[in-house]
This record gives structure tokens, C-alpha cells and sequence, in this order.
């Protein structure tokens, strides 16, 4: 009975240690129920994803901690170098999958509650460019990054595609720059008020926020627009000199972290200034600046694990470490917390917006702009106009 209750025990017990079978995406997808996409296009690859970065976050810490007590600088050099190509190789296959998911999820979504020519609506936009933006970038980016520190060869083709996004980013954002300056008089009267007022209400809160952010965002954008001008000088030199080759690739990287940072900024400020909940796009675009994050901190240790520079080079480990470590916090809690694009419906309004947004006003049906045409009242017509025009 002993030997017979062992096998029936540890049957269960292999079945139950089993990972559970994959789902199958092909079939979700085709699916017409919305939770099954949701799966499948947004929950599925942000937890994978996350998944991913902590089974390598635990294998490269042990690794660290096994060297970082030893005084064998030479294999401590060694063990970093290889750390950084393998951060770099990670976030290759990471990165997509986010976003994948991030786009197609509810950080893609207009609020459409606001007025078409509200500085809500605007703001919005402009947010949805910087993400679609961020997403053209990476591609580039990476490829170019690991040619330059892995491989030490830049191609002919990874060159004339970086040349070309660089120019089309400069392109890309000049609008955005545009509109966040002309936009900064806005936040003038919010900023006076503060000066006026020794208040520590909810609304004098919000106000204080929303000019902080948008103040960090602006500079951000400011910044990274120079920096991106400035990449020019090396990245479209013609040279075989390697060092002109990871000085580019460091550039990008700093610009693309500048524009991560800022679109998870200005996503906090959608709820401070506007009232407008964009919780899933804060989300994973924090996740994308952390990797961003990490990604340069991968760069650093390649460039200054050496000899010459070995102190410095242990901290840069653990800065890659915890950057990995909150950008998988943040897609895990990406995975509960967003929605379909087109499936989030109506979040609610923050009571002490800072600039409260003017509501969209109901559409005034085109029938009955046939029968005010028809009766010659040009007063509903002129409303119907109006609305046409604000809509």
C-alpha cells in the first residue's frame, strides 16, 4: 500500500510542478471576445516580457555577487564585459514586446471627452506622436548599439538607417517642441496663482504637479532635441574608428531615454493638468525608459570595465540591475492595469485638474440642419457649424 500511495503522491505532485501549456495566440486573436484579445495582444506579452527580465535579472545578480567580493579584477572584468552583452541581447528580444502590447493597448486611446480644439486634445496628440516615435526608434537604436559594442562592425545599411532617422526624428519632433513651448504660456497663470496663494488643498496640489511636470517634460524634449542635433557630428561620420561607432550609438540612447522619460512624464501630467487618466501609458512607458535606462548603463560598463576605470565599474552593474527590476515591476503591473485599445471605456475625471478641459458638446443631428435649411433658421445652422468645427 506504502510503495503504491509513494507513486499516486508523486504523480501528483510532477502534474502539479508542470508549467501550465501556452495558450494558443493564433486562436485569440481570431476570437471576437475582447478578453481573449486582451490577452493575447496586451496581458500575455507584457507578463512574458517581465518574466524574461527577472529570470535574467537572477542569473546576472548571482553572477555579480559570486565576482564582486573578489579581488581577481581580471575576471570580475571579465564577468561585467559579458553582463552588458547580455543586457543588450535581453533587451532585444524584450523591448518589442512591450510594445507590441503598449500599442495596443488603451495608452494608444484619445480621451475623446474634451473639445477637438481644447489644449486637453492637443496635449493627447502629442502624446500619441512621442509613443509612435519611441516605437520607430528602437529598432534602430539596438541594432545599431549592438553592431557598434557586440559585433564591432557597422554595415553600410545599419549606417544609412541611422542617418535617416536621425534626420526624420529632428523632423519627427520639431512639432512636438513647437507646440510644448507655445503651449508653456498656459501653465503661466497656474504658476501665478501658486506664488498668490500659501494653500495645500487637492486643487493647489494638482496645480503644483502639473506645473512640475510639465516644466521637467519641456526640458526634456528641449534637451533631447539638442542632444539629437548635436549626434549628428559622429553619427553620420564616414569612419571605421570604433569609438566614433559606441559614441553615436551612446547618443541615441540618451535621446531615446530623454523621450521615454518625458512621455511617461507628460502621461502623470494628463491626470494633474487635465484631469485625463493615462495610467496604462505611464506605465509602460516607465517600464521603456527603465530598459532605455538600462541599455546606457550596459553601454557604460562595456566602454569603462577595464583596468583603468575598474572602480567605477561595479556600480554601473547594479544600476543595470535595478533598472531591469522596476521595468518588470512596471509591465507586471501593466498586464492588470491597462485595456484594449478601443476597449477602456470612460476613466473618471480628476475634481482638481489644474486646467480643467472644456467638454466636447453633443453632436446636433445633420437631419435636422436639413430642416433648419429648409425653414431659413440660420441660427441652428450656425450652431451646427460650430459644432462640426469643435468636433
Amino acid at each position: 500500500l506504502y510503495p503504491l500511495l509513494f507513486v499516486t503522491v508523486s504523480a501528483v505532485t510532477q502534474e502539479l510542478d508542470q508549467a501550465p501549456p501556452p495558450l494558443n495566440l493564433k486562436n485569440l486573436l481570431k476570437s471576437n471576445d475582447p478578453e481573449a484579445k486582451f490577452e493575447a495582444l496586451v496581458s500575455r506579452p507584457l507578463t512574458e516580457a517581465s518574466n524574461m527580465v527577472n529570470e535574467e535579472v537572477d542569473v546576472l545578480l548571482q553572477r555579480v555577487a559570486d565576482v564582486v567580493e573578489k579581488h581577481d579584477n581580471r575576471n570580475t572584468i571579465e564577468t561585467l564585459q559579458d553582463m552588458g552583452r547580455r543586457i543588450r541581447s535581453l533587451l532585444a528580444k524584450v523591448v518589442p514586446k512591450m510594445l507590441h502590447a503598449r500599442d495596443n493597448s488603451s495608452a494608444m486611446e484619445i480621451d475623446t471627452r474634451p473639445s477637438k480644439r481644447s489644449q486637453a486634445t492637443y496635449a493627447q496628440q502629442v502624446l500619441l506622436k512621442l509613443q509612435t516615435f519611441s516605437a520607430w526608434a528602437w529598432p534602430v537604436i539596438i541594432e545599431y548599439t549592438r553592431d557598434a559594442y557586440d559585433d564591432e562592425q557597422i554595415t553600410p545599411q545599419i549606417q544609412a538607417r541611422m542617418e535617416q532617422g536621425t534626420d526624420g526624428s529632428l523632423g519627427y519632433l520639431s512639432s512636438v517642441l513647437v507646440y510644448a513651448w507655445e503651449a508653456a504660456e498656459y501653465q503661466f497663470p497656474v504658476v501665478e496663482g501658486l506664488m498668490q496663494r500659501n494653500e495645500t488643498s487637492g486643487e493647489t496640489l494638482m496645480k503644483a504637479g502639473c506645473a512640475a511636470s510639465y516644466a521637467q517634460l519641456l526640458g526634456d524634449i528641449t534637451e533631447m532635441y539638442g542632444e539629437l542635433s548635436g549626434s549628428k557630428m559622429m553619427c553620420f561620420m564616414n569612419t571605421t574608428n570604433k569609438t566614433v561607432w559606441k559614441s553615436c550609438a551612446s547618443d541615441a540612447s540618451q535621446s531615446l531615454y530623454k523621450v521615454t522619460s518625458a512621455i511617461a512624464q507628460a502621461s502623470n501630467a494628463m491626470w494633474q493638468c487635465f484631469g485625463l487618466f493615462w495610467g496604462c501609458a505611464q506605465l509602460t512607458n516607465t517600464a521603456y525608459s527603465q530598459m532605455v535606462k538600462a541599455l546606457i548603463a550596459s553601454e557604460e560598463m562595456s566602454n569603462d570595465c577595464n583596468e583603468e576605470k575598474f572602480p567605477i565599474c561595479k556600480p554601473l552593474a547594479f544600476k543595470a540591475m535595478g533598472a531591469l527590476s522596476q521595468a518588470a515591476g512596471q509591465m507586471a503591473t501593466a498586464s492588470d492595469e491597462c485595456a484594449l485599445k478601443g476597449d477602456g471605456g470612460e476613466s473618471p475625471l480628476n475634481p482638481y485638474a489644474a486646467t480643467p478641459f472644456p467638454m466636447r458638446q453633443l453632436r446636433l443631428p445633420l437631419h435636422r440642419c436639413h430642416e433648419a435649411i429648409a425653414r431659413d433658421n440660420l441660427w441652428f445652422v450656425y450652431r451646427w457649424l460650430q459644432q462640426e468645427i469643435d468636433q
